[in-house]
């Protein structure tokens, strides 16, 4: 093994330590890929590879998207349009059995589309939802499993900032990562609220009926129209969005540049566009915005010089060289990620490790389409997986002080075993990823 291997080997290891310890994952990839640079081939061949590493990074057109993104994600919140969608939701479903956690998955998946950030949805349907179901007598558990892993899907449903992330890293066009994840996404929710339904079913004192009088108080009418009114701009804003995408008339960019003046003119429609808010919604987006950007320059300092040193092609060989066949190899693939995931942030695992596994699946002849759900999904898992499972952490820090940090961790399980049970049937039919990508106009 050669030094430069050697050094590879060594950000590695290094890498996990500082996370493990809690440096900031950020500072700790570019120190790294500075710091081993250096060793490797000098300060002045160090400095010059960032230099070109940031340029790369912040003139990168398919990366303007993550800040449109996350202003419509952000300015819809601040409409209040969740709190409306949701009233509307529980006088629907509320008298029947389980029809409040049907209601917030429903309302989980909606906010989905519209942010495309599980924190973001986490924290707004948790302030929503929570306090709803504990009212009305919920189990903590479920309404706590059912918050975390439904905010969880705006990592997979489009429009997702890790698909923005992961298309430059993998070579795949975002607009197709947004088609092949619409099927997974509704999927993983159909089966949460199957699951939802079934339980409360069996086990009624789990999710038991609202209180029929406070729906008495709103006739069929006016719950329609509280429906219409805070469901409908919304969803079609989402639709003129993926729609522009998959019919071929606008780049991922450009359609968040429509997302987001869909989202002021939204924002407007419920009378919550003001200076104030405005402020407020800017100051937020560019804190997201600069915390990610900050981790992909990070990270790309990092696999610039773990590429040149050699690491790259060591842990591809590594992976290739165990004899377990195609399928052994991608479970083998896909536990590194889930195990990564439980103490580190998903970002900085897209950024290192998809330019390793790039060259694998090109080997083995995997759809590239197909391969970026599964890693996706099982990257999703970790926000619900502990010990470093973002989800649980921010419904925990605004949940009431009766829902224990164990209620959420036990409410999580079947939720997890779900998500694994949606990856077992995209693994079984890959078409449910190819189809639309493979129709769509380019």
């Amino acid at each position: 093994m050669s030094l430069n291997e050697v050094y590879a080997i060594l950000m590695v290891c290094m890498l996990l330590g500082g996370v493990i310890i809690g440096f900031p994952v950020a500072f700790m990839l570019g120190a790294l890929g500075v710091l081993f640079g250096t060793l490797a081939y000098g300060f002045n061949a160090a400095s010059y590879q960032a230099a070109l590493s940031t340029y790369g990074v912040m003139s990168g057109w398919s990366l303007l998207a993550i800040p449109l993104f996350v202003f419509m994600g952000v300015v819809l919140e601040k409409a209040e349009l969740a709190d409306r969608l949701y009233t509307g939701l529980r006088l629907l479903l509320g008298p029947i059995r389980g029809g409040l956690a049907i209601s917030t998955m429903a309302l989980a998946t909606m906010f989905a589309a519209c942010t495309g950030i599980a924190g973001a949805s986490v924290i707004a349907i948790g302030l929503i939802a929570l306090p709803s179901m504990l009212r009305f007598g919920y189990d903590k558990k479920l309404a706590s499993g059912a918050i975390c892993a439904g905010g969880g899907l705006g990592v997979i449903i489009p429009p997702s900032i890790m698909m923005i992330l992961y298309g430059p890293q993998a070579g795949v066009s975002i607009a197709k990562l947004f088609m092949a994840a619409v099927f997974p996404g509704l999927i993983m929710a159909g089966l949460y609220i199957v699951y939802m339904i079934v339980i409360c079913g069996v086990k009624p004192q789990l999710g038991p009926p609202v209180f029929k009088e406070e729906a008495a108080q709103y006739s069929k009418k006016d719950i329609a129209k509280l429906l219409l009114v805070a469901g409908v701009p919304p969803v079609g804003l989402v639709i003129a969005v993926l729609g522009s995408i998959f019919f071929g008339w606008a780049a991922p960019t450009e359609a968040a540049s429509l997302g987001a003046l869909g989202a002021l003119i939204i924002t407007g429609f419920y009378g919550k566009l003001n200076l104030k808010m405005m402020k407020e919604t800017v100051f937020s987006a560019l804190k997201i915005s600069t915390f990610i950007m900050w981790l992909v320059l990070g990270a790309k300092y990092f696999m610039s010089t773990f590429n040149k040193l050699g690491g790259g092609n060591l842990i591809g060989d590594m992976l290739l060289s165990v004899d377990l066949g195609p399928t052994g190899l991608l479970i083998l693939m896909l536990g590194l990620i889930f195990i990564l995931g439980m103490f580190m942030d998903w970002i900085g695992i897209l950024l290192v490790v998809i330019p390793i596994f790039v060259p694998i699946v090109k080997t083995m002849g995997w759809d590239p389409l197909w391969f970026a759900m599964l890693f996706c999904i099982t990257l999703q898992i970790s926000y619900i997986t502990p010990p470093f499972a973002y989800s649980i952490f921010y419904l925990k820090g605004i949940a009431p002080p009766d829902v224990k940090l164990t209620d959420i961790y036990r409410g999580c399980i079947p939720f997890i075993i779900i998500q694994f049970v949606a990856l077992l049937i995209l693994y079984l039919w890959p078409s449910l990823a190819t189809y639309l990508p493979a129709i769509m106009r380019s």
